[in-house]
């Protein structure tokens, strides 16, 4: 249902498309771009190309032309993704984004769960997950408690759950992020994820159902991941299914749409 507020903030502001950057959301995100240099290419509209990407969905030559030749888009997309830059703004900008909220800007508290998408047809790492019946790749994710993405590691879709923990906390720590606990659901339980989260001095918090209590009803700050996942798949239709051949570039769809995330908060 509308309201007046929802109104206000998706009225239509003379953008060409919606995933467009405005004035102000470009001067926050400008500054960390700054290492970049273009001969000819505008790095504003490059950008808003990359998140036009994310949000649509379509294939590269279906680029519109007002961003320029998409072989150009193609190429600083690549070396985005080459840099890590799309992380490393989003760590900056979740940090800002906590802070705004009030809570720390250094999460305490993180939450891991992973996520089976259907691949297309295109060639790549993919497998089957026996319990959801998914075939393709699975996207495991580490997020703080407002649901704000901290790291992403993809595998194929028949890789166990507690087998990327230890690669997802190692990235995590890359990026600067040292939260003390993580909180999971049963499945991230053994020796395996004991030896993950021992490096990192991470309390280890399973959070499962009760047993008696009937129909749904979500698990306190564990919800927040399972949002996130609805947001990622659902407001982003690049998403939608796995269209990349490489785990890297799987990788790298998920922090685009985060920053998009985080830059809209």
């Amino acid at each position: 249902m509308w309201t007046a507020e929802a109104r206000d903030r998706y009225k239509d502001d003379g953008r060409r498309y919606p995933s467009d950057l405005t004035d102000s959301e470009w001067a926050t995100l400008a500054p960390m771009m700054g290492v970049y240099r273009t001969l000819t290419a505008d790095l504003r509209e490059i950008v808003n190309a990359c998140l036009y990407l994310e949000k649509a969905g379509c294939p590269w030559r279906f680029l519109p032309k007002e961003f320029g030749p998409w072989q150009t888009v193609r190429s600083w997309h690549d070396r985005f993704r080459a840099d890590g830059v799309w992380a490393d703004m989003a760590a900056v900008l979740t940090r800002a984004e906590r802070a705004r909220r009030g809570r720390d800007p250094e999460p305490a508290t993180a939450i891991m769960d992973s996520q089976s998408v259907a691949s297309g047809p295109q060639a790549g790492k993919r497998g089957v997950d026996g319990n959801k019946k998914v075939k393709g790749i699975k996207r495991h994710v580490l997020t703080c408690s407002l649901g704000f993405v901290l790291a992403t590691s993809v595998t194929a879709a028949n890789v166990h759950d507690t087998a990327a923990a230890a690669e997802l906390l190692d990235r995590a720590a890359a990026e600067g992020w040292t939260p003390r606990r993580v909180k999971v659901d049963g499945i991230y339980s053994g020796a395996r994820m004991a030896q993950a989260v021992a490096p990192h001095g991470i309390e280890v918090q399973v959070s499962t159902r009760e047993r008696d209590v009937k129909g749904f009803k979500p698990l306190p700050v564990r919800w927040r991941i399972e949002g996130t996942f609805g947001t990622l798949t659902n407001r982003y239709h690049r998403l939608t299914r796995n269209l990349e051949q490489s785990t890297t570039a799987a990788e790298d769809a998920v922090s685009i749409a985060n920053c998009h995330r985080l830059i809209r908060a």
